[in-house]
């Protein structure tokens, strides 16, 4: 058996070097080329490129389209116009979405049909809060708004053609300059340190000094608008308390309905048995007393 196997085996006879090849792991090299190929075609689907049709890339672009539409409407922009001018008034705008769109929508989606009225009652002291915060913070912020953008975009426009005149070699860099109206010592150093710079070859150093500065002037306008929010927190709170109960009664024709109180769990007094325990009593008393040996000679 063993000369017939060395005398047939052709490899060990020759001296061949040719590597034995097993229909098994061909198999699985034949499957992993075929997955890996498979893997590209997924890739080169799903990877944004226009090789052919891809739902996955038109669901995207879709979903861009939209959006666009919405950040590019008027509404949108003018939503954060009024924002950025009046930062108090549009957090209290946001307040008033919460506390007067989705506050009572998830009051009222709560179980239980016995606390029904007690739920619509809550869902319009959130309705009433929300709009006297926001009437209350828009009329009494709106006019110091004003005020604080008039005086920072005076700086920025007397300041930022000075800038201008600058860069572009301006001999006079006072040229056209828009008149400023009001002087503030901290705005004027920071506006006077930004022309310093602007007339220099900025390196490193001072390029991160003007942005440090900008975003100083930046915070300046709005930490001035937050003042107001500041000192009409506590009155706004006592004026919101004392407003929502009229506003209730007669404007959601809604009012708190007081509680009964609980009466109390008392039996009643049965006044025969009363009666004839008493009597009873009395009896027992009777024969004691009775049957009691009486002092004195027999």
């Amino acid at each position: 058996m063993k000369i017939n196997a060395i005398k047939y085996d052709t490899t060990l006879k020759q001296g061949s070097s040719a590597v034995y090849k097993d229909p098994h792991n061909f198999k699985e090299k034949e499957r992993a080329g075929l997955c890996e190929k498979n893997n590209n075609e997924d890739k080169n689907k799903f990877s944004g490129n226009f090789t052919g049709k891809s739902e996955v890339a038109a669901s995207v672009i879709k979903n861009n389209k939209i959006k666009d539409k919405i950040f590019q409407s008027g509404t949108y922009n003018s939503l954060l116009k009024f924002a950025e001018d009046h930062n108090v008034a549009g957090s209290a705008l946001m307040s008033l979405f919460l506390a007067g769109a989705l506050r009572p929508a998830t009051i009222m989606a709560l179980p239980g049909d016995k606390d029904k009225e007690d739920k619509i009652y809550a869902s319009g002291h959130s309705m009433a809060s929300g709009v006297i915060g926001f009437v209350a913070s828009t009329i009494i912020t709106s006019p110091w708004d004003d005020a604080v953008n008039n005086l920072m975009d005076n700086y920025k426009n007397h300041y930022e053609k000075i800038l201008d005149n600058i860069k572009n070699g301006v001999s006079d860099i006072n040229k056209d300059v828009p008149e400023l109206k009001y002087k503030f010592k901290f705005l004027d150093e920071k506006y006077g340190r930004l022309v310093e710079l602007a007339k220099k070859t900025l390196d490193k150093a001072g390029t991160i000094e003007q942005k440090a500065l900008n975003r100083q002037i930046d915070a300046t306008r709005l930490y001035m608008k937050n003042i107001t929010d500041w000192a009409i927190a506590i009155p706004r709170s006592i004026l919101t308390i004392a407003l929502i109960p009229p506003i209730l009664k007669y404007v959601f024709g809604m009012e708190k309905k007081p509680k009964e109180a609980p009466k109390p769990n008392v039996e009643p007094i049965d006044t025969q048995k009363m009666t004839s325990t008493k009597t009873a009593g009395m009896e027992n008393f009777m024969k004691k007393s009775s049957n009691e040996p009486k002092g004195g000679a027999q």
